[in-house]
C-alpha cells in the first residue's frame, strides 16, 4: 500500500487562522490598554509636578521677600502684599497680588502705586483654599499665605507663615 498525502493538508486551516487572529487581537488590546493608562498617568504626574513647581515659586518668592522685609502691608481683602525689603536694586520694593485666576508680581515702584490689576501676570491656575484669604497679617507680625493650584488630577495646596528677620520700620520709604 502506498500512502499519498493530499496537497490541501499543508498550512493553516480556517479555524486555526481565526483562533490566531483572536489571540493576537486580545494581546494587542491588552498592550494598548496598558499603554493608554500609562500615558494618562504620566500626563497627570506631569501636571501635578508643574503645579507644584509654580506654587513653590510663588511661595519661595513671598518667603524671601518677607524674610528680608523692613516694612510690609497686606490689604484688607487679603489679595495684595506690598513689601519693602533690605535688599538693594529692583528687589527693594516688591508687590504680590493673588486672585482666583493668577498671581501677579512686580518690583517696579511705579507699579506698586498703580492699580493692582495693571501688574504683570506671573503664575496661573491659582484658587482660594476654602474661605481662607490668600494673604493675612498675623498678630505676631508674620504673613500667612494660603492658596491652591488646580490640575486635572488633584489640586496642590500651599500654606505657609513667614516672619521678617529684620527689625520693622514704618512706612514704605518711597516704594508705594
Amino acid at each position: 500500500m502506498t500512502s499519498t498525502t493530499r496537497a490541501d493538508d499543508d498550512g493553516l486551516g480556517l479555524i486555526e487562522f481565526i483562533v490566531a487572529i483572536v489571540i493576537t487581537g486580545i494581546v494587542i488590546a491588552a498592550v494598548a490598554t496598558i499603554f493608554v493608562n500609562s500615558w494618562k498617568t504620566q500626563e497627570q504626574v506631569t501636571t501635578v509636578t508643574q503645579a507644584t513647581n509654580r506654587g513653590q515659586l510663588v511661595s519661595s518668592t513671598i518667603e524671601r521677600a518677607m524674610r528680608n522685609a523692613l516694612y510690609f502691608e497686606v490689604t484688607e481683602s487679603g489679595t495684595v502684599l506690598r513689601v519693602r525689603t533690605s535688599l538693594t536694586g529692583e528687589l527693594k520694593c516688591q508687590g504680590f497680588r493673588i486672585t482666583d485666576t493668577e498671581a501677579q508680581f512686580t518690583t517696579a515702584s511705579a507699579a506698586l502705586t498703580s492699580p493692582n490689576t495693571a501688574w504683570p501676570a506671573w503664575q496661573s491656575g491659582i484658587e482660594k483654599q476654602g474661605t481662607t484669604p490668600y494673604l493675612a497679617r498675623t498678630t505676631a507680625g508674620s504673613v500667612t499665605y494660603t492658596f491652591k493650584i488646580t490640575t486635572d488630577a488633584s489640586p496642590v495646596t500651599f500654606v505657609g507663615d513667614v516672619l521678617p528677620r529684620s527689625i520693622q520700620d514704618t512706612g514704605s520709604d518711597g516704594c508705594w
